[in-house]
């Protein structure tokens, strides 16, 4: 009888992984630790792998010419795949240049990374390669998460390709289009009456007494580093490999978010890159929420002492939930699960969080569609809606290299931007 993985390749560590830090009280754990969270923070402690960056510094590279996709970055990556296969390869992903929609917002240099053209269409993918991979090395043929839609398809799909089993919760008034994805992937699909806070809670409840793995990013500290390789892309191909000057680099990252995983991730990887001597600049990571889910922007602006200075039990207490009401259902989040990890990432990037109107995110998708021939979803626009009031606040220049990364296709709910 054949297993659910038996035709997939092998997966081991990766030699460079030496474990987790707790990003709450800073307790070290081994890369065998078997939780996801600190054994002494509770729900709070969202732990964050850790590489030997010596180790990979000495190496000179961050990349494996034997892999495709973003496996080209598995020095940086907990685990390794022997072999590409179609449930975990994707990324390398386009970066555009749009010149008539920088002149637009008021920007010299303006620069998009396009995850909607990977194959769900939207950046969750980047997370849910690293989920397959995990659970094919764990052996381990079912895998769960909570979502408000992209994270459910892009998990459905690969968990097709692969061969094994997937169950997804989400709210009830996600979108049809995302959960047509979902349906005709074949996961088993719970809606639930109410929020994706209380989604979250009830699908690690599940996985718990189901022995699933656990596709929640916000739970699950491995897939956070599966999405940063989006900007590991996106510095790659602006440094021409690293062979460039930190001036290809951008000056600044607006990222959109909800639960606070992609733009730790994303802050993330461009201190990697400088811990290990291929760059020497770390860009300005800026997330932008929409205004009616901005838990992490209220209380950033709040601040009474530098962000930077914030302790792990600080940020938690400073952080208040919100009944979330926002039309970007990707980004419709009462109270980001990985809201520690986001605020010391950004902060550390000398970063900020901002939030912005659903009109100026309904503007956004408009503007990208006709000036840049790129369709995005409202979270996937929200990082763009953000550039005029990161302009307004001072965070970036007009005169600047600007990125924004575009999370998800429009196609995902299409008649959002009308």
């Amino acid at each position: 009888m054949t297993g659910p993985f038996d035709n997939l390749p092998a997966v081991s560590d990766n030699p460079h992984w030496v474990g987790y830090a707790c990003v709450v009280c800073g307790r070290e754990y081994g890369s065998s630790w078997a939780r996801f969270l600190c054994a002494d923070c509770g729900d709070g402690g969202i732990l964050d792998p850790v590489y030997d960056y010596e180790a990979i510094a000495a190496a000179g590279s961050v990349t494996c010419d034997d892999l495709g996709g973003l496996w080209k970055f598995a020095p940086l990556l907990p685990v390794r795949p022997a072999a590409d296969h179609s449930a975990w390869t994707v990324g390398a992903t386009p970066v555009h240049f749009p010149d008539r929609l920088a002149s637009h917002l008021g920007l010299k240099s303006l620069i998009l990374k396009d995850d909607t053209c990977l194959p769900s269409a939207s950046l969750k993918d980047r997370a849910s390669a690293v989920a397959v991979a995990r659970a094919r090395q764990l052996g381990i043929g079912h895998i769960a998460c909570a979502s408000t839609g992209n994270a459910a398809a892009s998990l459905s799909m690969l968990a097709a390709r692969a061969g094994i089993a997937s169950t997804i919760f989400v709210p009830a008034a996600a979108p049809e289009a995302k959960l047509a994805q979902v349906v005709l992937h074949g996961a088993d699909v719970t809606r639930v009456d109410g929020s994706y806070d209380q989604v979250f809670d009830l699908s690690l409840v599940q996985i718990a007494k189901n022995n699933w793995y656990s596709r929640n990013c916000a739970h699950n500290p491995l897939l956070v580093e599966g999405k940063k390789t989006a900007a590991l892309e996106l510095a790659w191909a602006l440094t021409d490999g690293f062979r460039l000057g930190d001036d290809a680099l951008p000056d600044a990252v607006l990222v959109p978010v909800g639960d606070g995983c992609i733009v730790s991730s994303v802050a993330k990887a461009f201190r990697e890159l400088e811990e290990v001597g291929l760059t020497g600049k770390v860009p300005r990571v800026i997330g932008v929420q929409a205004a009616g889910a901005a838990p992490l922007a209220r209380a950033w602006a709040k601040a009474d002492k530098p962000q930077a200075d914030f302790t792990g039990p600080e940020i938690l207490a400073a952080i208040a939930p919100v009944e979330a009401a926002t039309f970007a259902d990707s980004i419709a989040v009462g109270i980001p699960r990985n809201r520690v990890k986001a605020w010391r990432n950004v902060a550390a990037t000398g970063g900020a969080f901002l939030a912005v109107e659903d009109a100026a995110i309904t503007d956004a998708i408009g503007y990208a569609a006709r000036l840049a021939g790129v369709f995005a979803e409202p979270s996937g626009a929200a990082g763009l809606a953000g550039v005029t009031a990161a302009l307004e606040a001072g965070l970036i220049s007009p005169s600047g290299r600007v990125a924004v990364m575009v999370t998800g296709h429009g196609l995902k709910d299409p008649m959002a931007g009308l």
